[in-house]
């Protein structure tokens, strides 16, 4: 059974990271973890003056939302792709926010195979950054076996 955890304090950092191959595909992953704040996450650059966020090299933007947008980004030290939402807290409510930390506290205790990981949190004073699986191809009806025709058109 799986223990619910609180969001970390400020002084927390965690870089834990699967052991190669426990994914099935041989690969080393970042493991879920709790989340880190840092001061300049976002400001940081790499040696090649790409933009990064932690250990994410940001590659291009596949997402955008009124809060909230979606970056392409790769895991420097495995070359993985990964999603992460970016989203702007200071457009958040007091309430808003609330609702977002405790979605991510969920989020951070599902393992299923057709639910996105999330990886790891990154915070900062404005800004919360979640880096999560990258599902490449989207949704197709082969992912979603029992429905009619016409369901997945509505999807």
């Amino acid at each position: 059974m799986s223990t619910r955890t609180p969001l970390p304090t400020v002084n927390e950092r965690d870089t834990e990271q699967h052991a190669p191959g426990e994914d099935g595909r041989g690969e080393a992953l970042p493991r879920p973890v709790r989340s880190a704040r840092c001061k300049n996450a976002a400001a940081a650059v790499t040696a090649d003056d790409a933009p990064h966020v932690g250990n994410y090299r940001l590659l291009k933007t596949i997402g955008k939302g009124n809060f909230a947008k979606v970056k392409l980004a790769r895991h420097i030290p495995t070359g993985r792709e990964v999603a992460i939402k970016i989203i702007d807290k200071t457009q958040l409510n007091p309430t808003s926010l609330q609702k977002l930390l405790r979605e991510v506290r969920i989020m951070k205790i599902l393992n299923h195979p057709n639910i996105v990981k999330l990886f790891e949190v990154i915070e900062t004073e404005k800004t919360l950054y979640l880096v999560m699986e990258y599902a490449s191809g989207g949704l197709s009806p082969a992912d979603t076996p029992g429905l009619e025709p016409n369901t997945w058109i509505h999807l």
